[in-house]
């Protein structure tokens, strides 16, 4: 029987069997700290948001708040934010009477332009595309702005923006394109948040690194971010170890790209 310890956390131990319970082998808190390490945990917390665990962020969120009232730690509300599917059940418990033929399309009109505002509000902006006027194409509208945000690599609140477009049942294609540009540009900034992390985690070898970098590569391998990160981590390795010798100097680039080729040959072989 699994012991539920999110309603008896007490120090650092108890947040790791946390943790562990939503099979997440923490990155930064460690046993060894007898005492909770506020930049420790906000650096796990944000290497938990990065990696899409939504769940635990919240439950670790609840649990501190039972050692300390008033957690010292910025942003706290970035790490209680609604999750897709939660999003997608708030649709599902709709109002049966919002869901009728005629009242559906009124709702949907008095309440867009009203959930535009709110979300951007929430971010501190205000509309700058969408037309307000009653005959306009509100799907289009939402696209257009969408769109606007999307150049100004604002990739979450347009997420937020195509979640809602879904939930007030907007359709559009440049709804769709932006939300698939967004969700792709935020999903290797999450990635590069968490290899970073990895990286940087007194937990986590050089060799667990190079891994999660090929693996974020053979599920992504169009982003050439990866590819970087492993050229340094080689580099690095060539360095310590002086395998080339004097070869290195002189052909530092190309024996590089050979080690890479080759790590990347030996994983897709072996994955």
């Amino acid at each position: 029987m699994t012991v539920k310890f999110s309603d008896h956390i007490l120090n650092t131990k108890d947040l790791i069997l946390l943790c562990r319970e939503h099979e997440w082998d923490p990155l930064f808190l460690s046993e060894s700290d007898a005492n909770l390490q506020w930049d420790l945990l906000s650096r796990e917390l944000e290497a938990c948001r990065a990696a899409g665990e939504w769940v635990l962020c919240g439950a670790i969120v609840n649990a501190v708040k039972t050692i300390e009232g008033n957690i010292p730690i910025k942003n706290l509300c970035r790490y209680e934010q609604y999750t897709p599917a939660e999003l997608t059940k708030q649709k599902k418990d709709r109002l049966w009477y919002e869901l009728l033929p005629g009242v559906r399309h009124l709702f949907i009109r008095s309440r867009a332009a009203q959930a535009l505002r709110s979300i951007l509000a929430e971010n501190g902006l205000e509309p700058q595309v969408f037309r307000f006027e009653q005959k306009a194409d509100f799907a289009e509208q939402w696209g257009l702005e969408m769109k606007y945000w999307n150049t100004q690599q604002k990739h979450e609140l347009v997420i937020a923006l195509g979640d809602s477009a879904s939930l007030l049942d907007l359709t559009h294609p440049g709804i769709s394109l932006c939300l698939d540009e967004s969700t792709l540009a935020v999903k290797r900034a999450n990635q590069q948040i968490v290899l970073k992390a990895i990286k940087q985690s007194p937990l986590r070898s050089r060799s667990d690194y190079e891994k999660s970098i090929l693996k974020a590569w053979a599920l992504d391998p169009d982003c050439d971010v990866y590819l970087d990160l492993l050229r340094k981590v080689i580099a690095f390795r060539l360095r310590q170890r002086k395998q080339y010798g004097l070869l290195v100097e002189e052909f530092r680039h190309e024996i590089v790209e050979f080690e890479v080729t080759k790590k990347l040959v030996r994983y897709l072989m072996h994955s």
